[in-house]
């Protein structure tokens, strides 16, 4: 299975696909530039469904941009092209002899790269009256998200960092690993891949204490997240479909809340207390998601705070009093919260013009948390709030707008450690915004840490390499993974490094690689699988990011139909016997005439009679069957196709990865799990 962000990826595709969809890439000049708005016209046409499949894969593979037109009048359009890299290309119709354009007709550009990086686009149409893009905000969409590698060798690591190198290399393989937590004492460390969560000892580390193997429902996913309290008595974990808190004793949980699409889960360090991120979408607003906080002792929440936007990060101070959070678009802002209450204490201004509010840590007394962007205009790289004063400390700007992904900090606040996607690091104290120390390194950083103390700092990313820096001594030190680091934890005394691999949160980003400047030949042109073969097939689309290949299951119906016609011809053979021998149909002579036969007419009542019953039987079979499906499918990340009315669904949507995409052609009939109010 190769984990894509499908979407979220993609999520997460990732974390989900609005979630992956907001981050933007802003270069002066370059493609990914703000765009002006369009006048909005009484003769506008539409362009819905705007995308391109596959969402991520190698280079030198097919991808298909495609945007469906249609216009209220059936007016053909005058020009459909799309804005690529700079440039505007004219789209073709995938199909030439469809005119219907008021019901929709669907374009597609093919493109092949031959290099990695970023693709920045958009489309626009005019039927000569008025105009409409799709797949744009302010600023153009960016994809495929292109690697050169498969994610295919994806590992859990320990690193001791007193040996200076990795003393555990467990393979998940094409399981990514969504996140790795190490207890402050450094004992215990657990990890949340795709498919299962996984319980270790650092004394023994190879071979986990136990598993938890996720559901089909919970698994295949890039989003969720795993948490860890400080002595690893106490795990919470969030999936695509549930929370569940475990005690280290046992991989039987403690509780579960069940239906809870969660994205991303925090705990205190006392393990009294934690809190999840929850989508929530309705009709009106699909991005909404919902922050929950417990005790963890009930599964019944102490209080729920709704937002119509998405959260992207949590963190809870050391005994669970405060608690801070992150939103993307359209919020973008910072927040604090108390246990006792869901009105926040800090609900900050909008910190960036068109991207995110990334990653947020907060000090254990809780006074004061840190804050990243995912970069662009009016944004910083860092932002530090003061609780009390509700006010902002300080923020820097390194000037390059890249989003930072990465981030760590002190218990005590006094060391703030932050990394971005350009491979700088920067070092910072609570006091001032001018850094102590800055690293630059060839990864873009998606994982980072810091030791209580401040003297050992470890960052991982796109280059597959953890990097040690030990300030004490003034040493850096490399180590070797056969991924993308996604995630990594330092044990408070700063003695291991508990790592992971995969590649969340380096989708939809020009990242810094290897190969970055590669020119491929493409001798071989790599065709992707089709999104759906045929009607009557259950598509599984997968993780969100799309690790998972498609799983194609050809929907089961009983023969009711042929038992229904076997029925009718035994009534007709009946009613044509009683016929024959009441009206000598066979024209017998007087004396020859036929009388009923008791046995013929038992004969064909009985076979009447089981033919009805298998009839109603197959008949409720094949509907109950139907109906599972409808309402399975979404649950485990796909959707039925039955015809032509879900060509568009069957073509664009992604029925199943817990966001209602309306412009991906989903709604409450053809995608009920996603798009019913919460």
């Amino acid at each position: 299975m190769k984990k894509v962000l499908f979407f979220l990826i993609v999520f997460f595709f990732i974390f989900t696909l609005p979630v992956l969809a907001e981050t933007k890439e802003y270069t002066p000049d370059a493609p990914g530039r703000m765009i002006p708005k369009l006048p909005q016209t009484p003769n506008d046409p539409e362009l819905v469904g705007g995308h391109v499949y596959p969402m991520w894969g190698p280079v030198c593979q097919r991808y298909t941009y495609s945007v469906v037109y249609r216009d209220k009048e059936g007016r053909p359009p005058k020009y459909i092209q799309i804005y690529f890299n700079g440039k505007m290309i004219d789209l073709e119709k995938e199909n030439q002899t469809d005119n219907d354009y008021k019901r929709g007709v669907k374009y597609i550009y093919k493109y092949v790269p031959k290099k990695i990086g970023a693709n920045f686009y958009y489309f626009e149409a005019s039927n000569g009256l008025g105009k409409a893009r799709a797949s744009i905000i302010d600023s153009p969409d960016n994809g495929p998200v292109l690697f050169e590698s498969a994610l295919d060798k994806n590992e859990i690591g320990l690193i001791d960092t007193q040996k200076g190198e990795k003393i555990l290399s467990y393979p998940t393989k094409d399981e990514w690993v969504d996140q790795v937590v190490i207890s402050n004492d450094g004992k215990y460390f657990a990890a949340k891949t795709t498919k299962n969560i996984l319980f270790f000892e650092t004394a023994n580390p190879q071979k986990p204490l136990w598993e938890y193997k996720l559901e089909l429902g919970e698994a295949g996913d890039m989003v969720g997240g795993i948490a860890l309290s400080a002595d690893g008595s106490v795990i919470a974990v969030a999936t695509s479909a549930k929370v569940l808190v475990f005690d280290k004793v046992s991989n039987k949980p403690r509780w579960v809340a069940e239906n809870m699409q969660s994205i991303g889960v925090t705990l205190s360090d006392d393990g009294q207390y934690m809190a999840a991120i929850i989508t929530t979408p309705d009709e009106k607003n699909t991005n909404a998601t919902t922050v929950v906080f417990w005790q963890t002792k009930d599964k019944n929440p102490l209080w729920e705070y709704y937002n119509i936007a998405n959260f992207h990060d949590l963190d809870l101070s050391s005994d669970g009093s405060f608690l801070v959070a992150t939103t993307g678009c359209p919020d973008r802002r910072a927040y604090i919260f108390s246990k006792d209450s869901n009105k926040p204490l800090l609900r900050s201004e909008g910190l960036t013009y068109d991207s995110p509010v990334q990653k947020t840590r907060i000090t254990a007394d809780g006074r004061t948390a840190a804050f990243t962007t995912d970069g662009g205009p009016d944004s910083s790289l860092l932002l530090l709030f003061d609780k009390d004063s509700k006010q902002l400390l300080w923020k820097f700007d390194d000037g390059s707008r890249r989003a930072a992904r990465s981030l760590g900090m002190t218990p005590d606040g006094n060391f703030i450690v932050v990394g971005n996607m350009k491979g700088d690091l920067y070092l910072f104290s609570k006091e001032n915004n001018t850094p102590l120390a800055k690293w630059q390194f060839p990864s873009s950083f998606g994982a980072l840490d810091i030791a209580d103390d401040g003297q050992l700092i470890a960052a991982g990313g796109t280059d597959k390499k953890v990097y040690l820096i030990d300030r004490k001594n003034n040493q850096q030190k490399e180590i070797v993974f056969n991924e993308f680091v996604d995630t990594l934890d330092v044990s408070g005394d700063g003695r291991y490094v508990a790592v992971g691999t995969g590649a969340s949160p380096y989708f939809f980003e020009d990242i810094l690689g290897v190969d970055r400047n590669k020119i491929y030949t493409c001798e071989t042109i790599i065709e992707p699988k089709p999104r759906a073969q045929n009607s009557g097939i259950i598509i599984n689309n997968g993780p969100q990011n799309g690790q998972g290949k498609p799983k194609e299951t050809k929907a089961i119906n009983f023969p009711g139909m042929l038992a229904g016609f076997a029925f009718l011809a035994s009534i007709l053979a009946l009613g044509g016997y009683f016929l024959t021998v009441k009206f000598n149909l066979l024209r017998k002579p007087k004396e020859n005439l036929l009388k009923i036969n008791k046995k013929i007419v038992i004969i064909l009542s009985a076979l009447s009679g089981i033919l009805l019953i298998l009839t109603l039987v197959f008949s409720f079979m094949n509907k109950f069957i139907s109906k599972t499906q409808q309402q399975e499918a979404p649950q485990k990340g796909g959707q039925i196709m039955t015809g032509p009315d879900q060509k568009e669904i069957k073509d664009q949507g992604v029925c199943g990865n817990t966001l209602c995409e309306p412009s991906l052609g989903e709604d409450k009939q053809n995608c009920p799990k996603d798009c019913s109010a919460q």
